[in-house]
C-alpha cells in the first residue's frame, strides 16, 4: 500500500492539472449576438501530407507542407466588411460579434481540399473551437446541433476522400507532385474525376437531408459551395482552354452545366466565402474590359485597373457587390502600380464607394498621403521626422553605403552579420551606413536594429514607401536594396553589390576613383 502523503500529493497533482487545462464556462450569447471560443489555437498553422494523409502531424514527413502564418476565421461583420479573427495561441481565447443575420459563416483556408472549412452557425449562437492536428472542429454549446453538419468539411474528406488529397485539390496540386511536364495532361484526368465526386458529393447531401441528418438551410449552403468550387476550376487556365477545344470538337453550343449564383441575391448571398470568392472569379474572368492575350490581362495576369473599370461599369453588380469588388481590386493597384496609378484609382474609390470605414482602412493600410509624393519620409529611432533629401544634406561630404531592408525580410536579415563585417572593414574611410526600413512595423524594426546591434549607424523608418515617386524614381521593387552616393551627395550605383557579395571591393574602387 502507498503511503497515505503519496496518494494525497497524487490526488492534488490530478486536481491542478484538470483545472489548469478546463475550458471556461462559455460566455453566453446576447441577442443579435454570435460568442466564439478558441480552445489553444496553434501559433503557426500547418498541414502535413504524408502518403497522401491530410491532418496527421508527422516529424519526418517529407510530404507537402502548406504553412499560414495568419490562418484565422473570416467572416462578413454587420457592416458588411470582411474581418479575420486570428486567436490568441496557446490560450482560451473569447469574441464576441455583432449579428443582424439570421445565419452567419466563418471560414478557414484548407489548402489541400481546394475548398475552405467552413461553419454555418446561427445569431445567438455560441461556439467552441478547438484544434486536432491545427485542424479547428467546432462545438455549438447552447443547442444541439449535429456533428456531420457542423463539421461538414471534415466528414466530407472522410467519406468521400478518405483523407487523401481530393481530385479537386490534385487538378492544380499535381503540379508539386508530378512537375511541370505532365501537368496539364493529368490536370484534365484529375478534372474529370472531380466532375465524377463532384455528382457523388451531390448524392451524399441529398442522403443527409433526406435523413434529417443536416438541416435544409446547410443543405443548400454546401450545394452552392460545391458549386463554386466547380466554378474554379474551370476558370482555370488550361481547363478553361480544354473545355473549349472540347466544345469545337462536339460542335455543341454547351458541354458543361452553368453554376453560376444569382446576383439579385448579392445582399443576401455576401455573408457567405463562396459567393465573395465566385464575385472575384466574375470579376476577374467574365468582364468586357478583360481581354486575354498571352498571358497579360485575364489569363495568368490581371491587370487590376483594368479590373477596376470593368467593374464600375457593369450593370450585373449592385452598390454592395462593387464596394466589395472596387476594394479587392483596389489592392492589387496599391501593391503592383505606380504611384500615379494609385492616386488615380483611389479617387475613383473616394467617388464610387459607400462603405467610408473600408475606405479608412485602406488609407492606413498603405499610409496614403499623395500631399508627400515627391519626398522620402522618415523617422527616426527617437521619432524625429525628416526627408531622404535631408538625409543627403546633412551626409554631405561623407561617402553614403544605404541599404533597404524589412524586419520580415529573410535576405535582408542574413546580410546584417556581413554588413557589419563591411562596416569594421571600412571603419578608416569616409563613409557612413544608412539603414531604411521599409514596409515594417515599428516595433518589429527597433527590435530588428537592437537584435543585429546596428544601432551605432544611421537607421530610418520609411513613412511613405507606398505612395512615394522617389522609391520608383530609385528602382526600389524589391529588398534589399543598396545604394552607393558619392561624398558629394551624388547617387554613383542604384544598384549596388550586396555586403559578403562585392561591396567592399566596389565601394574602395568608386572612392579611389573619385
Amino acid at each position: 500500500m502507498k503511503p497515505l502523503k503519496h496518494i494525497l500529493l497524487f490526488i492534488i497533482l490530478i486536481i491542478s492539472f484538470s483545472c489548469k487545462n478546463e475550458v471556461p464556462a462559455p460566455k453566453k450569447s446576447k441577442p443579435n449576438q454570435i460568442v466564439l471560443i478558441s480552445v489553444n489555437a496553434p501559433k503557426t498553422y500547418m498541414h502535413l501530407m504524408k502518403q497522401d494523409s491530410v491532418g496527421k502531424i508527422v516529424k519526418d514527413s517529407s510530404g507537402v507542407k502548406a504553412f499560414y502564418q495568419n490562418n484565422g476565421f473570416t467572416y462578413l461583420d454587420h457592416m458588411d466588411n470582411v474581418q479575420t479573427w486570428l486567436p490568441k495561441p496557446n490560450v482560451h481565447d473569447t469574441l464576441a460579434i455583432e449579428c443582424h443575420n439570421n445565419y452567419l459563416e466563418f471560414s478557414t483556408n484548407d489548402f489541400f481540399t481546394r475548398i475552405k472549412k467552413s461553419f454555418l452557425v446561427k445569431n445567438g449562437d455560441t461556439i467552441i473551437f478547438d484544434f486536432e492536428n491545427n485542424i479547428p472542429r467546432a462545438k455549438i454549446t447552447n443547442r444541439n446541433v449535429n456533428d456531420v453538419e457542423l463539421n461538414y468539411n471534415g466528414f466530407r474528406l472522410k467519406k468521400l476522400f478518405d483523407n487523401k488529397y481530393t481530385s479537386h485539390f490534385l487538378i492544380f496540386g499535381n503540379l508539386t507532385i508530378s512537375g511541370v511536364e505532365n501537368y496539364e495532361k493529368n490536370s484534365i484526368e484529375y478534372y474529370l474525376q472531380a466532375n465524377k465526386d463532384f455528382e457523388k458529393e451531390i448524392d451524399l447531401l441529398d442522403s443527409l437531408k433526406n435523413n434529417n441528418i443536416i438541416s435544409p438551410i446547410n443543405y443548400h449552403y454546401r450545394i452552392d459551395a460545391l458549386n463554386m468550387l466547380m466554378e474554379k476550376h474551370k476558370n482555370l487556365k488550361n481547363i478553361k482552354n480544354w473545355l473549349a477545344r472540347q466544345k469545337s470538337l462536339e460542335n455543341k453550343e454547351t458541354i458543361e452545366q452553368e453554376h453560376g449564383f444569382d446576383l439579385s441575391k448579392t445582399d443576401s448571398l455576401m455573408k457567405f466565402s463562396f459567393f465573395r470568392d465566385y464575385l472575384i472569379q466574375i470579376s476577374k474572368y467574365d468582364l468586357d474590359m478583360i481581354e486575354e492575350n498571352n498571358g497579360n490581362s485575364g489569363a495568368f495576369y490581371i491587370d487590376s485597373r483594368i479590373r477596376f473599370d470593368s467593374i464600375l461599369l457593369d450593370k450585373r453588380f449592385n452598390r454592395t457587390a462593387k464596394n466589395y469588388l472596387l476594394f479587392d481590386a483596389y489592392h492589387g493597384i496599391g501593391n503592383n502600380f505606380k504611384v500615379k496609378d494609385k492616386k488615380r484609382y483611389f479617387q475613383k474609390l473616394q467617388e464610387n464607394t459607400t462603405n467610408l470605414e473600408k475606405l479608412n482602412q485602406v488609407v492606413k493600410a498603405y499610409k496614403i498621403d499623395f500631399s508627400k509624393s515627391d519626398k522620402l519620409v522618415l523617422t527616426t529611432l527617437e521619432n524625429d521626422t525628416l526627408t531622404l533629401s535631408e538625409v543627403l544634406k546633412d551626409n554631405k561630404g561623407k561617402w553614403l553605403y544605404i541599404d533597404f531592408w524589412a524586419s520580415w525580410c529573410k535576405p535582408c536579415r542574413e546580410t546584417m552579420p556581413e554588413s557589419k563585417i563591411l562596416k569594421s572593414e571600412l571603419e578608416k574611410e569616409n563613409i557612413e551606413f544608412v539603414y531604411l526600413s521599409v514596409n515594417d512595423k515599428k516595433e518589429n524594426w527597433k527590435k530588428a536594429i537592437a537584435h543585429h546591434e546596428i544601432s551605432d549607424s544611421q537607421n530610418y523608418f520609411i513613412e511613405n514607401g507606398n505612395t512615394s515617386k522617389v522609391m520608383e524614381d530609385l528602382g526600389i521593387n524589391t529588398i534589399p536594396h543598396y545604394l552607393i552616393y558619392n561624398d558629394e551627395g551624388k547617387l554613383v550605383n542604384g544598384y549596388a553589390n550586396r555586403p559578403g557579395q562585392g561591396a567592399k571591393a566596389q565601394l574602395e574602387e568608386l572612392m579611389a576613383n573619385q
